[in-house]
């Protein structure tokens, strides 16, 4: 009886610290929420190029089977994750590897 208690005890804890966790993740950081578009579509390359909406900068990946990227098109959302370095493209699938960060362009100079 005394296992069987600890178990449901472990696992509550488990559940409430996975939830917070999950809730202490802001919403660029995760990979179900789109925050990016496809902008350039290199096929000799297989690189594919997207600029987030909001902040104006650009990363650029490649999906993980190249023969993909003719159901890739450009304006399809993306959301990546920086940490684990992947990309989702919401239109299709998740694609591997995010190969280049570019900052954010400076304001015009008035």
């Amino acid at each position: 009886m005394k296992t069987r208690k600890m178990r449901t005890w472990v696992l509550a804890w488990a559940l409430i610290l996975g939830a917070s966790i999950a809730a202490s993740v802001p919403p660029e950081a995760s990979a179900d929420t789109p925050c990016c578009r496809i902008t350039t579509i290199d096929v000799k390359t297989g690189i594919l190029t997207a600029k987030n909406t909001a902040t104006g900068e650009t990363f650029g990946f490649r999906l993980g089977n190249a023969a993909q990227i003719r159901n890739i098109k450009i304006g399809d959302q993306v959301s990546p994750d920086f940490q684990t370095r992947m990309v989702t493209v919401h239109s299709f699938q998740p694609v591997e590897g995010i190969l280049i960060i570019t900052p954010r362009p400076p304001p015009p100079i008035k």
